[in-house]
């Protein structure tokens, strides 16, 4: 998980790369990861359950023309039940609501799924076992995204379980993760990355769902990368990317700047700098660890070099 935070007071502040440098890494990520700038943005950084998960619900209690949803894991718990009343709710009310979760992720939510598509919900199951392809499950979806009437929509590192909420009780901290939500054109990129990932299960999106051009709120430039399953490109692009910035940024005072900002940095307005969530890990796992996952997405802003 990448996060990028507002810039520190001038004393503190490193000094931003040339400007040939910049365009010649912003046209590089572009060739690379086929995903162009989108400019006319407000991105929000959200910490943790406790700021995603009310954010994410409110969201979709909102809703008045359609939701969609994409998640790794839901686990049939508290927490995974909150979430699929919400949407069963929602169809009930004739929201259009959209389901696409992982096999591997939400095997335990059966139930779950079985009383949203009562509710009207349409559930679809990425890459449940088949007897035709015996290893074909080793493909997963571990996407993380939720986009509502096309205006709003988050990125994160948080599947909804309740281990990202912890139990005091038994003394479980809870799992610390990062997610963003935008605001603007960008959204309507995770609505194209949504329809193209609900098609990999089955018929395409109805065409009211799967468009959308929401006029500009802010003036964050993004881009989004929607990675796909078998398709590692993206993350060897991100760690070469890594391996790049850390020859640039060599001095320590920049290092120990962006270890404080990844823990407690956000941006709250789209006058702040962006923010830049990978959709595929959590909890700062090693970039090996990263790599082994098989469909991600990542918002990465285009001015951060």
């Amino acid at each position: 998980m990448q996060v990028e935070a507002p810039p520190r007071p001038a004393d503190t502040a490193t000094a931003p790369l040339p400007a040939k440098v910049r365009d010649l890494a912003d046209r590089a990520f572009a060739r690379a990861s086929g995903a162009l700038p989108v400019d006319g943005n407000a991105v929000r950084l959200l910490l943790d359950s406790r700021e995603n998960y009310p954010a994410w619900l409110a969201a979709i209690e909102s809703a008045t023309d359609t939701v969609l949803f994409e998640m790794y894991i839901l686990d049939d718990d508290r927490s995974g039940r909150r979430f699929a009343d919400a949407l069963a709710e929602r169809a009930r009310a004739g929201v259009a609501v959209y389901v696409h979760v992982d096999w591997m992720g939400s095997r335990r939510a059966s139930r779950l799924f079985s009383d949203m598509r009562v509710a009207g919900v349409h559930v679809r199951i990425f890459n449940p076992p088949q007897l035709s392809s015996p290893l074909g499950w080793v493909t997963r979806n571990h996407r993380k995204t939720i986009v509502v009437d096309g205006r709003v929509g988050f990125v994160s590192g948080l599947c909804i379980s309740d281990k990202w909420e912890g139990d005091p009780e038994r003394q479980m901290e809870p799992w610390r993760d990062t997610g963003i939500e935008i605001r603007g054109p960008g959204v309507g990129e995770l609505v194209s990355a949504f329809a193209h990932a609900w098609q990999a299960s089955g018929e395409p999106l109805p065409p009211a769902a799967a468009s959308s051009e929401p006029a500009p709120e802010g003036d964050i430039r993004l881009r989004v990368i929607a990675g796909v399953p078998n398709a590692t490109g993206t993350y060897r692009l991100d760690l070469a990317i890594a391996s790049i910035a850390a020859r640039i940024c060599r001095n320590a005072s920049a290092s120990a700047s962006l270890r404080r900002i990844s823990r407690s940095g956000r941006s709250t307005s789209s006058t702040s700098a962006p923010a830049s969530s990978r959709l595929a890990g959590t909890r700062s796992k090693p970039p090996v660890s990263e790599c082994r996952r098989t469909s991600a997405m990542s918002v990465s802003p285009s001015n951060t070099w």
